[in-house]
This record gives structure tokens, C-alpha cells and sequence, in this order.
């Protein structure tokens, strides 16, 4: 096969979440052509995907130094330096890909995602606006919207530019995810389920799909299921209100526990103690079982007969 061929069935196989396939692919590219630029930085992204964060960081870097000039080096630079949270890293190589190609609406997307990371959501918003105006029916776009809005708690606008990702490519699995997430948030458990199994039977290996299916079984479960509407409720305000809240809660707990001791009732006061205590100790906890959940799906990348 030749140079091209080699890439293009890579490219393929990037996109449809194949990236065992598209690495084989790029190595047997690179067996021939080891100088392949394009190839090194596509292969950063698959091995990115395939949660290999070191090698992902050597390919992008090889890319980048045999090819200064090629935007998808850069684009795999920036990408693994956000999954790496190098951010100020990723946000120089997305500033210089908007000067090099400003008509790309992918790279508006990839920093309005970094600006989302770093707590600059409204910054987000004007990014994914021109890239929706770039290409107006792209899915990709759609999906984004989908996702910002989905952030900022706005559930109507959320539903809707999800729908259209899937008018545009009935089989988004991202668009499927939001949906997923918001049939979670009404309390939908089996909807949300359905979404999750939905999107892992497109790609097996999707990590936003594991996690909503993770999400799923948290809120099924009673000792979990406390901790996640609890989570949810404070994640959807900003940060500085969920910290305002949260200092309201310590606030509330010291004020109560000084008024029940001068009240003369020290042993309801040690109750309040140990339930303070008990509730801290429940929030600490709960995530840690929470990502030792997600890691264990992670690890089983087949889906069973059964979905």
C-alpha cells in the first residue's frame, strides 16, 4: 500500500473510534516512511484516545519537530498537552492553528474545550458560535453547543442542538451522550442506560459513554446515589457559587452546634459533630469509589451479549 492510501484508511479509522486498526495502519506507514510527519502526529491522537498519554506526548512531539509547519502536529500537541493539563501548552499551539488556518472550525471547538477545562466557560461560547457559523450543519459543531449549554445548565437549548446533531449524523455518539446525560438528570435511569449502551455499541472504547454508564449505576445504587444528585446539584451552579454554598453549609453547621452547646445540650451538639464529620467523610470517599467504578469499566472495552 502506498503512503496515502495507508493515511487515508487511518483517517477513517480515527474517525470511527478504530484506533487499534488506525495504529496498525501508521506503523506499517511509518515501517516504510519513518520520516511521515502526518503520520506520527495521527498516531499521537490514537494512542491519545487509546489513554497511552506518554507515547501520545513522543509521537506529537516527533511530528512537531520533523514538520514545524504542519497544523495536525500542532493539533496533536495541543491535544495531548490538555490531556496532560499543560494548558497554557495547549492554548499557545490553538492560538497559533487559528493564525495558520482560520477557517478550521475544529480548532474554535478545541480551545473553547480548553477555556471549558480552565473555568472560562462563557469565554467558550463566542469560540463554538464561529465554528457553528464555519460549517452550520457539521455535527461536530452541533454537538459542542450541545455539550456548552449542557455545562451552563441551560437543559431546553442542550436537548435541541443535541437533536440536530443527530438529524445531521443519526449516529453521533456524543449527541447520544448529552441526550443520556439529561435523561439522567430527569431521573430516567433506564433511558440514560439505553443512551450509554447506545453509544459503547459505536465505539467500545468511549470514555464519555463508560462514564455516563458509571453515572447510570451510581445512581442506581443507594450508597452512591446520595453523593451523585448531591454532585450534580452543585457542579450545575459556578464555581463561585457551589464555594459560596459550601462555606453557606460550614457556616450553617458551626452557627447550629455554638447554639445548641450554649443552649446547654453538649451531647446534641457532638451528634451534630458526628454527623458533620460523617457527611465529610461520605463526600471524600463517594468520588474515589466513583473513579474506581469508571476505572473498572474502562478496563472492559467489550460489551456483553446481553446488550
Amino acid at each position: 500500500m502506498n503512503t496515502s492510501h495507508l493515511l487515508q484508511v487511518a483517517y477513517q479509522r480515527l474517525d470511527s473510534g478504530h484506533f487499534d486498526g488506525a495504529i496498525d495502519s501508521l506503523r506499517q506507514l511509518l515501517a516504510d516512511d519513518p520520516e511521515c510527519s502526518e503520520a506520527h502526529a495521527l498516531l499521537a491522537l490514537c494512542l491519545m484516545n487509546m489513554r497511552r498519554l506518554h507515547a501520545a506526548r513522543h509521537e506529537a512531539a516527533l511530528a512537531l519537530a520533523m514538520d514545524p509547519a504542519l497544523p495536525l502536529a500542532h493539533y496533536a500537541a495541543a491535544h495531548t498537552a490538555m490531556a496532560s493539563r499543560q494548558f497554557k501548552i495547549a492554548e499557545q499551539h490553538l492560538l497559533q492553528l487559528l493564525d495558520m488556518e482560520p477557517t478550521d472550525p475544529r480548532y474554535y471547538r478545541s480551545l473553547a474545550d480548553l477555556f471549558q477545562l480552565t473555568g472560562r466557560l462563557s469565554q467558550s461560547q463566542p469560540l463554538l458560535e464561529k465554528a457553528l457559523e464555519l460549517e452550520p450543519d457539521a455535527a461536530a459543531n452541533l454537538v459542542a453547543m450541545a455539550e456548552y449549554h449542557l455545562a451552563c445548565g441551560h437543559w431546553e437549548q442542550a436537548e435541541g442542538f443535541a437533536r440536530q446533531a443527530l438529524q445531521a449524523d443519526p449516529g453521533h455518539a456524543a449527541a447520544v451522550i448529552v441526550l443520556g446525560r439529561l435523561r439522567l438528570r430527569e431521573g430516567d435511569v433506564n433511558g440514560a442506560r439505553e443512551h450509554a449502551i447506545w453509544a459503547l455499541q459505536e465505539n467500545a472504547n468511549n470514555v464519555s459513554a463508560l462514564s455516563l454508564l458509571t453515572a447510570v449505576k451510581a445512581r442506581s445504587n443507594l450508597f452512591m446515589g446520595f453523593w451523585w444528585r448531591f454532585n450534580s446539584w452543585l457542579t450545575e451552579r459556578s464555581t463561585t457559587r457551589a464555594i459560596i454554598l459550601l462555606l453557606a453549609m460550614f457556616v450553617v453547621y458551626r452557627v447550629t452546634v455554638i447554639t445548641v452547646t450554649a443552649q446547654g445540650y453538649p451531647g446534641a451538639a457532638e451528634v451534630i459533630d458526628w454527623l458533620w464529620l460523617g457527611f465529610v467523610l461520605y463526600t471524600f470517599t463517594a468520588p474515589q469509589i466513583f473513579k474506581r467504578a469508571m476505572e473498572k469499566e474502562l478496563t472492559q472495552v467489550k460489551l456483553s451479549r446481553e446488550f
